[in-house]
């Protein structure tokens, strides 16, 4: 009723239009580009070269340029969670061309030189990847003596005679889209090693890298795949592989199950789909079905079969959606919010499963502390309990992310004491405590032990550096051939790389720049750089390391920008903390992430200790700054200060690697 008042008020007194009133009303927030470089710590230049690149999308009023306030708060939570990657396009996996065998579907080196020579044959006689494949097919579907001995005249007048009825329905409708000529011959007579899904073995090699990184596809290592088959699965157990690929986790099913309509699989990729479908028609030959598995996409299209007993998968990662795809993904899936393909699928499983059902998926580490990841921490304590978490670390070859196992119950009730398997160390975690954590961090790297001596020092009064820091970003020059110089010239100044940061100090620079911040193609204000005082550390670490910088030094996106705000807390003390032996444990323990994300070191307690503490700590960083090497002696003091005993400080020291 107010607001009808108002309008008409609006309309009969001030002259607006209705219309113009019900547009303002819905139409979405928007923020000016000196705004918005403000809020992402960048210049004016560098908001432009976003909206060149497509980072951003602009909206005109007037002749002026605004951006929406939800693209830049969420390149702002991307930046400040590490995962803005598209700064330098040269490192985007996704356009780089090359293949390669992935060696964790074998351990064979036989098998993989094998496979290696009929890819090689595949892309030197330029066959299409589905002609390949499907001759690949009759190949295997021969030496299982479910396809009677052919000539390569037999394949072109489709004269096969298949002995199941169902594999030859498949492969009929395969072969009657392709092209077969007389050079194809050798793929469906070739030596194959006797290998399961020797088809998605080959398929998986014949993607490039780029093409996998795109489509968030890695295939998991068969022992991982068997473990959870032996420890879930049953004999009767309704099992569904939500992206499922080629089958991997299919036939894994089958070795337990023995009613193949059991066996539930969706993929969006078709040609994976033909391989999965026939590899499970392989396992059950005797035996006259159509597989339950379909060419479909799990997250967008309607699936009417729920209630599986196990949903086991390894989902795709860093999947890129279209616009209209976002779009869509908020409406059905509402609680998240991060855009992840991965939180995606395991809601997807998560609702999939039954009333005291498993969910097992292969996932990459951030999926437990990233702070963007919150959202799907959220949904998976409020929807299941946490059965166990095994750290599998680098399984995946060309990928550099540590990746575990996440084993859920769908049950409300939450389990107090969560399995954590690492490496030979077993031990236990509370579900009830994660519920507390920030952001609802599982910190899987805590043990009891390290709970006891980081609630003595959480416990301890301290502030920390969130709302009371600047922060920036390194330069992205877009092409540093072009514009950095082994050699210092004329107008040039040293630029710090993140190989240069070492404790309190830098190398000798390895590289010089023309600070031309309009011709970059990111560049934080330079205020920022010129600051009197600031911190430089390493962005790409599992280790802090901070330097201390007094003479305005450039640096580059590899190193980051840390400008303190707290009143009366100097700087050199807060390096001196985060570069110690104590907040190495803190740091690993809690976040053991590469990258030294902003939203973590926000986190970091800052000790309030009194002046005299914070004057010997001084003494102590200029001492380690001029050369002595007292970094034991700094260490010992802090730990000291905390009032850790010899047994906590011995151990923190035998957990710093």
């Amino acid at each position: 009723m107010y607001i009808k008042g108002f309008m008409y008020f609006c309309t009969q007194f001030l002259g607006y239009n209705m219309k113009d009133i019900y547009q303002n009303i819905n139409a979405p927030q928007t923020v000016e580009i000196s705004k918005a470089a403000t809020m992402l710590g960048t210049s004016i230049i560098t908001i432009r070269n976003w909206i060149k690149y497509g980072y951003l999308q602009v909206s005109k009023k007037k002749n002026r340029i605004f951006l929406l306030m939800s693209e830049v708060k969420k390149l702002q939570n991307d930046i400040e969670n590490g995962t803005f990657t598209k700064l330098n396009s040269r490192a985007n996996k996704s356009k780089v061309k090359k293949f390669f065998v992935p060696i964790e579907y074998s351990q064979n080196k036989n098998h993989i030189i094998l496979i290696q020579s009929i890819v090689d044959y595949i892309k030197e006689h330029h066959i299409p990847t589905s002609t390949a494949l499907a001759l690949l097919s009759l190949n295997v579907l021969c030496r299982k003596d479910l396809l009677v001995k052919f000539t390569i005249k037999d394949i072109i007048n489709k004269r096969l005679i298949f002995k199941n009825k169902q594999i030859e329905k498949e492969m009929q409708d395969w072969l009657s889209d392709l092209k077969i000529t007389k050079e194809l011959l050798f793929l469906s007579s070739c030596r194959l090693p006797k290998q399961k899904d020797v088809l998605g073995f080959i398929y998986q090699s014949l993607m490039m890298v780029g093409e996998k990184a795109q489509a968030g596809s890695y295939y998991t290592p068969s022992n991982i795949v068997d473990d959870i088959i032996k420890t879930y699965v049953k004999p009767r157990s309704r099992v569904l592989d939500p992206c499922c690929g080629t089958g991997q986790f299919l036939l894994a099913f089958s070795h337990k199950i023995k009613n193949p309509m059991y066996i539930y699989g969706i993929d969006r990729d078709e040609l994976a789909v033909r391989i999965a479908r026939l590899n499970l028609l392989i396992a059950f030959k005797n035996l006259d079905f159509s597989p339950n598995i379909f060419h479909k996409d799990s997250l967008f299209d309607r699936f009417d079969y729920d209630d599986f007993d196990v949903v086991a998968t390894n989902p795709p990662w860093g999947f890129h959606f279209s616009l209209p795809e976002k779009q869509q993904l908020k409406q059905l899936y509402a609680p998240l919010t991060s855009s992840e393909s991965f939180s995606y699928f395991l809601k997807k499983g998560i609702d999939s499963a039954c009333e005291g059902g498993i969910i097992s998926f292969i996932l990459p580490e951030s999926i437990l502390l990233v702070r963007k990841h919150q959202d799907i921490r959220r949904y998976i304590i409020e929807n299941t309990y946490i059965q166990k978490i095994i750290y599998l670390d680098r399984i995946f070859k060309h990928v550099f992310t540590p990746i575990v196992r996440l084993d859920l119950v769908k049950k409300k009730t939450p389990n107090k004491q969560i399995n954590i398997c690492k490496g030979d160390k077993v031990y236990t975690a509370n579900q009830l405590k994660w519920e507390q954590n920030p952001d609802f961090n599982f910190d899987i790297h805590i043990n009891n032990f390290d709970s006891q001596i980081l609630d003595k020092i959480y416990a301890y009064p301290h502030t920390t550096l969130e709302k009371q820091a600047d922060w920036a970003l390194g330069i992205v020059t877009g092409n540093n051939k072009k514009y950095l110089s082994n050699e210092l010239q004329n107008g040039y100044e040293e630029i710090i790389t993140g190989k240069d940061i070492e404790k309190f100090s830098f190398k000798q620079a390895s590289y010089f720049i023309r600070f031309t911040p309009k011709k970059f193609q990111q560049s934080a204000p330079e205020t920022k750089y010129r600051a009197k005082e600031k911190l430089i550390y390493r962005f790409i670490s599992k280790y802090l390391i901070f330097a201390y910088d007094d003479k305005q030094r450039l640096c580059l996106n590899s190193a980051n920008i840390l400008i303190p705000q707290i009143p009366h807390y100097p700087i050199k003390v807060i390096a001196a903390l985060f570069n110690s032996t104590l907040y190495q444990f803190i740091f690993q323990k809690k976040y053991a992430c590469i990258k030294v994300l902003q939203s973590h070191l926000e986190q970091l307690p800052l000790p309030l200790w009194n002046d005299n503490s914070f004057h010997q700590l001084l003494i102590l960083s200029d001492h380690f700054m001029n050369g002595e090497n007292n970094a034991n002696e700094m260490d010992d003091f802090i730990m000291k200060q905390y009032g850790l005993s010899k047994e906590e400080t011995d151990y923190i020291h035998q957990e710093v690697i």
